[in-house]
């Protein structure tokens, strides 16, 4: 199993992007499509000039076609990223658990960051240490795995 950098690169950023994905999707929940109106005053064009009123309107944004096209791509594409995103996740558990590389201590720092989701703040209470601790500890490790995997071929 390829567990690398960018990997972990690339899972974060798989993450960042279901957030981006499930942040559009409230957006469409939370501002239903609208039309605008509003009166407009005017004349006949005919002799004698009487005032008449006119009611305007129109959708203030896309198309309900177009709406529920983008809300339907934005559902296949969250879907898909779930899934990728879940394997990922149980390749570094896989990963975690059969691991020689890696110390028990080393091992709980990553299953913290990467399967519990856990930020560096939350780690360093956690395991007793500050932020920025946890986070030179995390790339310590993290180039540890690099150098594995590069050794193994």
């Amino acid at each position: 199993m390829k567990i690398t950098r960018d990997f972990f690169a690339n899972y974060i950023y798989l993450e960042s992007r279901i957030k981006s994905i499930r942040r559009r999707l409230r957006y469409f929940e939370t501002h239903p499509l609208t039309t605008e109106h509003g009166i407009v005053k005017g004349s006949m064009n005919r002799f004698p000039y009487t005032e008449c009123h006119f009611v305007v309107s129109g959708v203030s944004s896309k198309s309900k076609e177009e709406r529920e096209n983008a809300v339907n791509r934005l559902v296949t594409d969250l879907k898909r990223n779930e899934r990728v995103f879940e394997d990922m996740k149980l390749d570094i558990e896989l990963f975690l658990e059969n691991t020689e590389v890696l110390t028990m201590g080393e091992q709980t720092v990553l299953r913290l960051k990467y399967v519990d989701c856990f930020t560096d703040e939350q780690i360093g209470q956690e395991l007793g240490y500050d932020r920025s601790t946890i986070s030179r500890k995390i790339d310590k490790i993290i180039k540890k795995c690099d150098v594995a995997h590069h050794s193994q071929y």
